[in-house]
């Protein structure tokens, strides 16, 4: 493969902005989630917040089946 047609290498780890864009809540939200321990789990590389799109959606899923239960 030339350089021309590599495609570039994207980071597992996502910033808090894209994570609360993606959960359609304000990044002061997600902040506040992170400091009560009720966020998705998240990984501090040098005090700066990162998540794994994985960990958000099994965070997510943990949700619907917790919210699911209390019917």
């Amino acid at each position: 493969m030339n350089e021309a047609t590599e495609s570039p290498v994207q980071s597992p780890l996502l910033h808090s902005r894209d994570v609360a864009t993606y959960l359609k809540v304000s990044e002061s939200t997600l902040s506040r989630w992170r400091s009560a321990g009720t966020g998705p789990p998240f990984i501090r590389m040098s005090g700066i917040a990162r998540y794994r799109i994985e960990a958000v959606e099994a965070w997510l899923t943990a949700l619907e089946c917790e919210h699911a239960a209390e019917r």
